[in-house]
């Protein structure tokens, strides 16, 4: 029988984002601009996690198959090692010499699709090979926020030019860019969009 997880998991995906760019926006109302900015961090590393999850569960859906894409296409499981849902990252672990996928990252999620061999192998790496894809950016600034590690506030300026600052500013992101929308709600929609593209 096939089933409509697609659909689930880009609601699912697509719902975060916009609670997320809610409270991101929202972080005014705090007290003080050290919680404000502390929500804004938290709220970057919800978008950056949610999206990494959304990416491995595409891609989990895909190869273990019995579902219809948004588009219509039905999938069957891609290799004969999978017999469930759960299969799919140990399988795709195996085949990678052990190595597990970093699903922020979308040349390792295209790898692992190739790998998978799953049926909308196209769809699935034209969208996430996006070349107007925020993720990579969202990335290095997620980094410093979650770790401040050596090198990594360098890493974040170099992604998005937060003005006169030499380790980022959180919330430069919630100034306004062409279109009437703040950076993270830029970053968001193309998101969303990606992500559309993918499940279709």
């Amino acid at each position: 029988m096939y089933k409509r997880p697609f659909e689930r998991a880009l609601q699912k995906f697509s719902g975060e984002v916009d609670w997320v760019c809610k409270s991101f926006s929202d972080a005014n109302l705090h007290p003080t601009w050290k919680h404000a900015d502390f929500a804004r961090e938290m709220m970057l590393i919800r978008l950056h996690d949610s999206w990494a999850r959304f990416c491995r569960e595409i891609i989990v859906i895909s190869a273990y198959g019995k579902a219809v894409t948004v588009g219509g296409m039905r999938l069957n499981t891609s290799l004969p090692s999978i017999k469930s849902r759960s299969h799919v990252v140990p399988v795709l672990v195996a085949l990678n010499n052990g190595r597990f996928p970093k699903w922020f990252a979308a040349s390792d999620c295209i790898r692992s699709a190739n790998q998978l061999k799953i049926e909308n192998l196209a769809t699935v790496v034209n969208a996430l090979g996006a070349s107007n894809s925020p993720a990579d950016q969202l990335r290095d600034i997620r980094n410093f926020y979650a770790h401040r590690g050596r090198g990594t506030a360098g890493l974040a300026c170099n992604a998005y030019s937060f003005v006169g600052r030499r380790k980022p500013d959180i919330s430069q992101l919630n100034d306004f860019v062409a279109g009437g929308n703040t950076v993270l709600e830029s970053w968001s929609m193309v998101l969303v969009a990606i992500a559309t593209a993918a499940v279709q």
